[in-house]
């Protein structure tokens, strides 16, 4: 049997059992890439009427694998360069708008996500389209009391997005390419604006549009971001498996990719360790870390692995001290969210065999 076989059986039998429409998967470490392949269809033809083969090119959204992949990323580069700082406080960025009971929450909090921001809100039931969204989620209520938990939430990274915008002087999308896809060579890898044309034609299809009726495919799937014509903070980005891993290999070499450092290791290594111990989950900044069986890495995986996962299905996953990384990318919530595909329970599988394969070939 050739390596990491079980891994590709487990992903290859989802597909063929319609539990998702297709894959692409891929496993490696600092040195080597193990396996790269895909799997099944852009969508489930009988429903959306037409679908092409998934090969190494196909896009899919991310989701919220944008946090680490742009979000996070495009802060650390700040974080280095010296043009933010982890105990800035709101004011710094966001001056007299900043309400007394948020004045105090720092960049630190936004990251690991103990900032008191609720998990959710629909920016398209609260606001107009146009109007300022810091300023709205800056006169929200929190949750609870900042930094007495970890309350994971896509409303403090889309904040934290409007404050790079305000450090970094242009729009997310933009920082995010310059600072980081540009960079690791990820050249199929951005944000889709709405408001420009795409080429959708290998593009994972996921849900369809709530006012339209389409189906969704090369338009972000998460609401929130649709709102903000497709750039977000919490969501937004589309790669493919080839770009997800000089992504990987990056995170994988602590911030440094074929030579190339994009985030100083002093800086890189404090952003994969636990901030948040004794709380409810295990947070780096940016990051999600390993956290036992429940978790998505499962408890057989390295412990300290850090990585994230996104709600469309993608997730990826990386050890900090061998370098072996997993990247799953698949369209989960095709044909529709509710579904239940299992995908949680194939990333848990999926990551164990992974690094029980990799441990036999270590050994050898």
């Amino acid at each position: 049997m050739k390596p990491f076989q079980k891994s590709i059986e487990l992903v290859r039998s989802a597909v063929d059992a319609g539990r998702i429409s297709g894959a692409a998967l891929a496993i490696g470490d600092r040195d080597q890439l193990f396996v790269e392949e895909a799997f099944g269809y852009t969508s489930f033809a009988d429903l959306t009427g037409g679908a092409g083969a998934v090969d190494c090119h196909t896009l899919y959204d991310m989701a919220s694998v944008s946090k680490i992949m742009s979000t996070t990323m495009v802060t650390l580069r700040f974080l280095a360069d010296g043009l933010m700082d982890l105990a800035d406080m709101l004011p710094v960025y966001f001056g007299e708008m900043v309400p007394e009971d948020k004045a105090q929450i720092t960049l630190f909090q936004l990251l690991t996500h103990t900032s008191g921001f609720p998990a959710h809100l629909s920016l398209e039931e609260h606001m107009e389209p146009g109007s300022d969204i810091a300023d709205f989620l800056l006169h929200e209520p929190l949750a609870y009391t900042p930094g007495t938990q970890v309350v994971y939430s896509c409303m403090g990274f889309i904040l934290l997005a409007k404050a790079l915008e305000r450090v970094g002087g242009q729009p997310l999308d933009t920082l995010a390419r310059r600072l980081v896809f540009e960079p690791l060579g990820m050249a199929r890898t951005g944000y889709h604006r709405l408001d420009m044309p795409i080429d959708a034609a290998n593009t994972a299809f996921t849900e369809r549009d709530h006012k339209t009726g389409r189906w969704l495919a090369g338009r972000v799937h998460d609401e929130n971001a649709r709102f903000q014509n497709g750039v977000s903070g919490n969501a937004g980005v589309f790669s493919d498996i080839r770009d997800c891993v000089r992504f990987a290999r990056m995170l994988a070499g602590h911030g440094t990719l074929d030579g190339v450092e994009l985030i100083p290791r002093r800086i890189f290594d404090q952003a994969i360790r636990n901030h948040t111990p004794g709380m409810e989950e295990n947070r780096g900044l940016g990051f999600h870390l390993a956290n036992g069986h429940f978790s998505y890495s499962g408890l057989f995986f390295d412990q300290k692995a850090f990585g994230h996962t996104g709600f469309t299905g993608p997730h990826m996953l990386v050890s900090p001290d061998t370098g072996l990384y997993v990247v799953l990318l698949n369209n989960r919530v095709h044909p529709e969210r509710e579904r239940d595909s299992g995908n949680l329970r194939l990333r848990r599988l999926l990551n164990t065999q992974a690094a029980i394969e990799y441990e036999r070939i270590r050994i050898k």
